[in-house]
């Protein structure tokens, strides 16, 4: 391998043919890999005899077999020193197994990594002390742009047992012209063709994805999730020497970053991380300013079977699913633009305080940086969530964590954000219809209030831990627009009247109401341009019967047709010819099911209508 990255050239693949039975552990040079310069290499893992990609769904267990692996494990050199390099954005403390510096559309796939954790300080020339820098399995320097890095394992050997991580999977960061390898596609690309073979597992890693790159897409990746997708990794086996945590990922510069599905109805099932157990207070870092950012269809803190949740002895207390600066904007889960809406929501458990009690405030479901105070809250982020399972869940609250209050998040986006911003809900007197107070908008910037219902985890409410923000249905139960057709309180004046039997509920359900506003009017919301509040307090409700309507009528050839929705079976139709002067008579008999046909009556003209139960 050292001689093939010796006398590379652009466009050249690296392929692999290594008599006898694998896997092959390829011990790393003392000195580390040459760097790679060239543009348009591939190394092909899967070309070894032996060897095969992953061929299961992301939601079955990754059947990949490794046989070639890059290994510094030993030390206590074999690696890649970067601070050498001239403008690269790496300094003294880094180094890696393979280096790729400027190298545009780099692609490696089917190639294990097993690394070892560091000191990560770098060299002191004064006594002579070489330093230990920490060590990334794949580092991108410069422009490399547009690399993918798929089918790979990243920490974990071939037996599915041993687990040796390193600093991080993958690092790229800016360089000092600001140049960054933007374009990471690191997992599958999502197109349809062969995405489960683009699956990467990454195990035991300081940091797994260490970024700073705008327009990147982490897909189809399990993060501390062996194989078998419902066994995590043991944290207390990673013996850190750097004094930092186990994290998954970190983005400096995160525009138009898509952490999961990118929902454009291409493969978005298979676009979903795996994520596993975290020594950090969160899953994913947005450390810069960033805008456009989507976390959609990942499961959180649960396995693939989507019942298998991390054991809170494995959660640091009060985590949070992301932080985030201010000036910057995300979408968690659905965009409800009626392409893959449901792939899109998240399934997230288990987050917030969980071993011990929270602080006061208690950390919100989003961590929310200092930086979110400045000016007021003027320029807070930007966060839209919508269509997410949220299960035994900590806080009650979305935005607001021990850094940034209520008032302050909310201070551009509510006319009142200091006294006025729970969405109060409530039933009306024959419980019929749900009653939403919404808190009113800053209309010079949100027009349209969204109200989404949906079903509270009933884990969380018993154990008083996930209150009201807690809920089962990766989809609202049902959205409605203040002032809309839909809203039984037709004007748009902060309050929403919601017929119960749109629900479709099949017994006592306690629901919540949960107020997005945008500056859309429609029921589609894009990160930027919506904000989500807080939720409701919890309101149980019973099923409602929906009223008998005829959806549709139709006459031909002497026979007249009906479909029916709502009331209670059997369904009578009844005729009569004049609406003053004859009463209505029964047409046929009772019947159950709809649409159904009759013969028409034999008056010139005739009248019907359908009673029920």
């Amino acid at each position: 391998l050292q001689q093939a990255l010796t006398n590379l050239h652009d466009g050249d693949t690296i392929q692999f043919n290594i008599p006898g039975n694998g896997p092959f552990h390829l011990q790393t040079p003392t000195n580390g890999y040459p760097v790679i310069t060239n543009n348009s290499i591939t190394i092909d893992g899967y070309s070894q005899p032996g060897s095969s990609p992953n061929t299961n769904e992301i939601l079955a267990p990754n059947n990949a077999k490794i046989q070639i692996v890059l290994d510094s494990r030993d030390g206590p050199e074999e690696r890649t020193r970067l601070g050498s390099l001239n403008n690269s954005g790496f300094f003294d403390w880094e180094s890696a197994i393979l280096a790729v510096q400027g190298g545009e559309n780099f692609k490696i796939d089917g190639i294990g990594f097993l690394s070892r954790h560091t000191a990560g300080t770098g060299p002191d020339p004064s006594n002579q002390d070489p330093g230990d820098p920490e060590i990334y399995c794949i580092a991108l320097i410069n422009a490399a742009t547009n690399a993918r890095i798929s089918g790979c394992w990243f920490g974990l050997d071939p037996d599915g047992v041993t687990v040796a991580g390193g600093r991080s999977s993958v690092a790229a960061f800016k360089d000092g012209s600001g140049a960054s390898a933007s374009g990471l596609i690191f997992g599958t690309d999502g197109d349809g063709q062969n995405d489960a073979a683009e699956f990467n597992l990454s195990l035991g890693m300081g940091l797994a994805v260490n970024l700073a790159a705008p327009n990147v897409k982490v897909a189809g990746n399990f993060f501390n999730v062996f194989p078998n997708g419902t066994t995590f990794l043991d944290l207390s086996t990673i013996n850190l020497l750097d004094g930092g945590g186990i994290e998954f990922i970190e983005n400096r510069s995160a525009d138009n970053m898509i952490i999961g599905t990118d929902g454009n109805g291409v493969s978005d099932s298979n676009e979903r991380n795996i994520f596993g157990p975290v020594f950090s207070d969160t899953f994913a870092r947005f450390s810069g300013a960033a805008t456009n950012i989507t976390f959609a269809g990942n499961y959180v803190g649960v396995g693939i079977d989507g019942q298998s949740a991390v054991p809170r002895s494995q959660l640091e207390n009060d985590i949070t699913l992301f932080s985030i600066q201010k000036q910057s904007s995300i979408r968690v889960g659905s965009n409800f633009d009626g392409v893959s809406d449901a792939l899109e929501g998240n399934l997230i458990e288990n987050l917030g305080c969980q071993m011990e009690s929270c602080d006061t405030p208690a950390r919100a479901f989003v961590g929310l940086h200092d930086s979110n105070n400045d000016d007021g809250g003027a320029d807070a982020a930007r966060i839209v969530l919508r269509g997410n399972t949220l299960v035994n869940n900590a806080s009650a609250i979305l935005m607001q964590d021990q850094n940034v209050a209520i008032a302050t998040y909310y201070s551009t986006v509510l006319a009142d954000s200091t006294n006025d911003f729970a969405t109060a809900l409530s039933t009306n007197a024959d419980g019929t219809q749900l009653l939403v107070t919404i808190p009113p908008p800053n209309t010079n910037k949100y027009s349209t209030a969204i109200v989404d219902f949906y079903a509270v985890d009933p884990v969380g409410l018993t154990n008083a831990i996930g209150q009201t923000n807690v809920v089962v249905h990766p989809t609202p139960l049902a959205s409605v627009i203040d002032g809309s057709a839909d809203d039984l309180d037709s004007a748009t004046n902060n309050s929403v009247a919601f017929d119960i039997s749109n629900l479709n509920l099949t017994g006592a359900t306690t629901v919540v109401a949960l107020v997005t506003y945008s500056a859309d009017a429609s029921l589609v919301t894009q990160a930027g341009r919506a904000v989500t509040a807080i939720f409701s307090n919890p309101v149980t409700v019973n099923p409602v019967a929906s009223p008998l309507r005829i959806r549709s009528f139709s006459y031909a050839d002497g026979y007249v047709a009906f479909a029916l929705s709502g009331g209670t079976p059997p369904y009578q139709l009844q005729v009569r010819t004049n609406l003053t002067t004859d009463n209505w008579t029964d047409l046929g008999v009772a019947f159950t099911n709809t649409p159904i046909r009759f013969p028409a009556s034999d008056g010139s003209e005739s009248f019907y209508r359908v009673s029920g139960q």
